[in-house]
């Protein structure tokens, strides 16, 4: 317990990312999804570290420096944490890629996703998730290795050092190849324990703006790692950063602010017949074809 408590307290904003996941996964998946997942996806990420670690595939050769053996948790030659955080940055992924793939409907200054299972379980959603993942790690990965200068430590190096700020091609590979698998997973679960017509335990489905809560998750890790950037002096990477993520920025804002965010009344319908214990929509909304409230199911 005092190595966990130490973790803990070493590792400060891993735990709040991982708090945030549970939290906000539980909202909108349920308990048992979320719980799962978590722990699925943790021992899938701790295979393939080790993996990595020993024989180089699919991260890329690299070694971890046994500094904070004794001041943190291990397990075999990972830190606990490490493998943790696939699990939050699998999850945050996901939400971006079902918002973006998903019929939303701006009500009365909330917005609601409309998605369907076979949305939910679509590849589409799962390479465009996996890609995101990627994406965090161009900042995450660059800001790692340069560890010893700020609060994370110096606890990793690459054998050898890759072409993108010291990080090999390899471990962005290894990085999709990881994030296909944990986002099926996620995928996989949802599906089957929410086959049900009741609510799963722990959603909230009147929860104002709880289909941003994940993306929100996602910015704010993303959010993260550029400020740490900035404040080690890697200005370079931090910009090469900013400029990689100000377009789909723009583009989101614009995609969530425009006056027409509406869904037509047979998408409200198809998502009402898999998810029929959400909340009921404003019979007042207008859609394309008149009001388009919740239909009877």
């Amino acid at each position: 317990m005092h190595l966990l408590f130490a973790t803990i307290a070493l590792r400060p904003y891993v735990f709040v990312f991982l708090a945030a996941f549970l939290g906000i996964s539980t909202i909108n998946f349920g308990l048992r999804t979320t719980l799962l997942f978590a722990l699925l996806t943790y021992g899938v990420a701790w295979v393939c570290e080790t993996s990595s670690v020993h024989n180089g595939f699919p991260f890329g050769l690299y070694h971890y420096l046994p500094t904070t053996r004794g001041r943190e948790i291990w397990v075999g030659d990972v830190p606990f944490f490490d493998s943790l955080s696939f699990t939050f940055l699998g999850f945050a992924s996901y939400t971006v890629a079902l918002l973006l793939a998903a019929p939303v409907l701006g009500e009365r200054g909330d917005l609601r996703l409309l998605e369907t299972r076979a949305i939910r379980r679509s590849w589409r959603v799962t390479l465009l998730a996996a890609l995101l993942m990627v994406m965090v790690d161009w900042v995450v990965d660059p800001l790692s290795v340069r560890g010893e200068r700020w609060f994370l430590g110096k606890i990793f190096w690459y054998d050898p050092p890759g072409p993108h700020f010291g990080v090999p091609i390899a471990n962005y590979l290894g990085w999709f190849f990881v994030a296909l698998i944990t986002i099926r997973i996620f995928q996989w679960l949802d599906f089957y324990l929410g086959r049900t017509t009741g609510k799963p335990s722990g959603i909230i489905p009147t929860l104002f703006w709880r289909a941003l809560l994940g993306p929100f998750l996602y910015v704010g890790i993303v959010g993260f790692g550029i400020t740490m950037l900035f404040r080690i002096g890697a200005a370079e990477i931090a910009w090469a950063a900013v400029f990689i993520y100000l377009p789909a920025l723009v583009l989101a804002v614009h995609f969530l602010t425009r006056a027409d965010l509406r869904a037509s009344a047979a998408e409200v319908r198809r998502h009402f017949e898999d998810f029929p214990y959400d909340a009921p929509l404003d019979p007042l909304a207008d859609g394309p074809s008149g009001r388009i409230g919740r239909p009877d199911v």
